[in-house]
């Protein structure tokens, strides 16, 4: 009789960034190399703009936090077009706070003129 069960395989790597290139959050990394993605499932692709705002954050972000936030810009770009401007730092600091809006409170308060 065959057996018909999966084998689990671990890998380890180590990889070397600058600090201005990621920020650490728990388990989670975020980084502006893509190619990165291939290698561990925590660790996660974001542009120079938004990994310059989380590193005015760090300390103060989970995880959950940075899923929330990256959630809710695509919402409002969404809902209100891609010419509107959010103040990002302001989105980030209800989440951090723990403050619970409709995406409407988001679109009225946190739009940049």
């Amino acid at each position: 009789m065959e057996d018909n069960y999966m084998s689990k395989v671990d890998f380890a790597f180590n990889i070397s960034l600058d600090d201005k290139e990621f920020i650490q959050v728990g388990d989670h990394i975020y980084t502006t190399h893509e190619s990165l993605n291939r290698e561990q499932p925590s660790i996660h692709f974001i542009g120079t703009k938004c990994l310059s705002i989380l590193k005015s954050f760090e300390g103060r972000l989970t995880h959950k936090i940075i899923s929330e936030w990256l959630l809710l810009s695509k919402a409002l770009d969404q809902t209100c077009s891609y010419s509107n401007r959010w103040d990002d730092y302001k989105i980030l600091e209800e989440l951090i706070r723990g403050e619970e809006h409709p995406v409407s409170w988001y679109v009225h308060n946190c739009s940049v003129a």
